[in-house]
């Protein structure tokens, strides 16, 4: 890995230092490190997030570290603040922030430096804040032994849509359609970086049950894996009572003051609160309305022409004059398009202010009549907008009605110390990251590695990711190989770490050093699992054409070894016969044959199965040793088959091992055009190979709904 000439000035000597005293200083029985990004969400949500993590977690058991990423500091820079390290990664300079390219290598160079720099590398958990960071999950996943955990703050969609969900999903049935469309094909884009690096991390924070669901129903993400964790502040309300900071503010007790905080732009929208206090006033002249809060001023001042006396604009200020805003205010309204966990709502809560807030996006925080009113969101397919006269409803409602008013307000308080403060936060913390530390302990620890490939292993691994991990059997990490043609040398899975190892692999050779450890891990009795077009990878590699029992393609011939195929119920050896290895006819169903209804994997199921439309491998040769056939099939002439009978699952001989093949499962294009892999037959025979790879036995029950003889069965959620 290149660790050199991304970073303006790296001072390697300084930090080095820094982090070793940190380690020793601060020996704990958990390594977090914080991931934060210097830009707009650091000033708002997100750096609230974490400011309000780093607090909660003290005197804790927990070794913490902020990594700020593409910050403005010259040069890496080590700071220590209250016993906590704060690593600045300096903005790369002549780059394009626009590059994925870029973004690969500027995440490469900072794994490469924290591998170099980290001296504790047990029980290690990388938090991630930011969700368009799938190659930086995957390169500390290649380097380290870790966890990694993304909180999901927002959705990149929902300020493209205004949170409109109605409109999501329509682009979402579109993406596959729609070509040559450069807005789609950028959502599409932002879309699949999304779902990529949910799919990567090992567990995921949500800050809402709504977000929750988006991610189970549109990004297929497996439930087992994601939380719904609140976000908590820590009790700081004014000291001073609501009277004597109204008199230091020239404000008069009776006058009702309204109160908006947050960013000034169209996802909160302001406009619509602004329109709805021009109704306001008709029926309470002397009403005024407090933005707090800085952004796009122009577009907003517009609403305000001939009541900018009543508007009082803040700007940016500071946490302690926002809460006196707090304290001085009558009612808080937020008539956002998109919201998760709202600090301001929070905020609003702990003050005992009452809120008039969206349903959509803010139901779960605000109990519509007893914290709160809740107020709709108008979606379309072509906009999304808020009934301003509606929502002038709600405020007046609360105006005209002071003693309920108060009431919301101190139930709201209420609801603040029972759900969002930083001791209800502390202890869902402390309780995710060790659940996340000890998550598998009693499951079959699973690698899979991929990355390269001349079928869709984006696709294939994942699904394989989701079958191993929906039966509750497996827990899961997937290595990813750097992109073909690219520098192999810090590839380097640390396979002993590991009972069972999924090859869904076929590309570059691994470092020397790679090799050498899968044969050891192999040699010493781990398990393997060969899927599909693992076996064309690696013909010049001897070991591993044994390990893997036959091969095809890749140029292979005669010198590969003998064709290995069945003949009236036995195994045939056909050393004589010249020709290729390697083919398969038309993508079609087939039936496939138990050859060992003994064997922990195939007994109970069926003896005869159909499977959905897939390919049948044949003409495979190799020099391995197979140990026991479990189901093979006819390869037809009519479909350009061999003529011959096939196998499609065996185990092989090799030493101690326990390793388990299967030719099937061609990957689709997608997760959900994907039968191949969907099909039934094709998940229970993976998983019960793959647990009796990893522990010689299976204790998965037959299912009932495994296909028969004359009729497939499809999962299509992979479970």
């Amino acid at each position: 890995m290149d660790g050199e000439g991304i970073f303006t000035i790296i001072h390697r000597r300084y930090s080095a230092i820094i982090c070793y005293e940190y380690i020793k200083r601060y020996a704990c029985d958990m390594n977090l490190y914080i991931f934060n990004e210097i830009r707009l969400g650091a000033v708002y949500g997100i750096g609230t997030y974490i400011r309000e993590l780093v607090v909660t977690l003290k005197n804790s058991d927990i070794n913490v570290c902020v990594v700020n990423l593409n910050s403005d500091k010259p040069q890496i820079i080590s700071e220590e603040t209250d016993g906590v390290i704060h690593l600045y990664f300096p903005s790369p300079i002549q780059w394009s922030k626009e590059l994925s390219e870029h973004w690969d290598l500027y995440h490469r160079n900072v794994v490469y430096w924290l591998q170099l720099h980290i001296k504790d590398k047990d029980n290690l958990i990388f938090h991630l804040n930011y969700n368009q960071k799938s190659g930086l999950a995957k390169e500390l996943k290649n380097v380290f032994k870790c966890k990694i955990i993304l909180t999901v703050h927002y959705l990149d969609w929902c300020f493209k849509l205004l949170g409109n969900q109605t409109c999501f999903k329509t682009i979402l049935e579109t993406l596959e359609k729609v070509q040559d469309d450069k807005n789609i094909e950028q959502f599409k884009e932002t879309y699949l970086i999304e779902k990529d690096t949910f799919q990567v991390v090992d567990h995921i924070i949500c800050l809402s049950n709504k977000t929750r669901q988006i991610l189970q129903d549109d990004y297929k993400i497996n439930s087992d894996k994601i939380v719904t964790i609140c976000n908590g502040l820590t009790d700081t309300t004014s000291v001073s009572e609501k009277s004597m900071l109204r008199q230091k503010f020239n404000i008069p007790l009776n006058l009702p003051i309204i109160l908006f905080v947050g960013r000034v732009d169209n996802c909160k929208g302001l406009k619509y609160a602004l329109r709805s206090f021009r109704i306001i006033l008709k029926m309470y002249p002397n009403c005024r309305f407090i933005i707090a809060g800085n952004g796009d001023f122009d577009l907003h001042m517009a609403e305000c022409e001939d009541i900018w006396m009543n508007v009082t604009w803040t700007g940016l200020i500071k946490k302690e004059k926002v809460y006196e805003l707090y304290t001085i205010a009558d009612i808080g309204v937020m008539p956002s398009f998109h919201e998760q966990c709202s600090y301001v709502a929070i905020e609003m809560m702990m003050h005992g202010l009452p809120i008039i807030g969206t349903s959509s996006c803010l139901g779960e925080m605000i109990e519509n009549n007893i914290t709160g009113l809740h107020i709709p969101v108008i979606e379309n397919n072509d906009r999304t907008e808020i009934d301003s006269s509606l929502l002038a409803e709600k405020i007046l409602y609360l105006l005209e009605h002071p003693t309920e008013a108060r009431q919301m307000g101190d139930n709201g308080r209420k609801r603040y110390l029972d759900r969002y403060s930083s001791n209800v936060f502390r202890a869902n913390m402390l309780n995710m990251y060790e659940s996340c530390l000890h998550s598998g302990d009693n499951k079959i620890k699973t690698l899979i590695v991929t990355g390269q490939s001349n079928h869709k292993w984006k696709v294939s691994s994942v699904a394989i990711k989701q079958i191993l991990e929906n039966s509750g059997l497996f827990a899961v990490n997937v290595a990813v190989s750097p992109e073909t043609g690219k520098i192999m040398s810090n590839f380097k899975p640390d396979f002993a770490s590991y009972q069972l190892v999924v090859l869904d692999y076929n590309g570059d050779r691994w470092p020397e050093e790679t090799e050498k450890s899968f044969l050891d891990f192999v040699e010493k009795g781990g398990g393997v699992v060969i899927y599909h077009a693992a076996n064309n990878a690696f013909k010049d590699w001897k070991e591993y054409n044994r390990i893997i029992g036959f091969g095809g393609w890749e140029d292979r011939n005669e010198m590969a070894g003998p064709y290995i195929y069945m003949r009236d119920g036995r195994l045939v050896y056909d050393k004589e016969s010249p020709g290729c290895a390697g083919s398969h006819g038309f993508q079609h169903e087939f039936v496939l044959n138990c050859s060992n209804p003994e064997h922990p994997v195939t007994k109970g199921l069926p003896v005869a199965w159909r499977h959905a439309q897939d390919e049948l491998y044949d003409r495979m040769r190799g020099p391995g040793i197979v140990k026991d056939v479990l189901f093979g099939g006819y390869s037809d002439p009519a479909t350009k088959g061999s003529g011959r009978d096939e196998m499609a699952i065996f185990t092989v001989d090799y030493g101690k091992a326990r390793i388990f093949h299967t030719t099937l499962g061609h990957a689709g294009n997608t997760l959900d055009d994907n039968i191949a892999m969907q099909c039934t037959g094709f998940q229970v025979t993976l998983l019960r190979g793959a647990e009796w790879a990893a522990t010689g036995n299976v204790t998965q029950p037959v299912p009932d709904d495994f296909p028969t003889e004359t009729t497939i069965s499809l999962r299509k959620n992979y479970k």
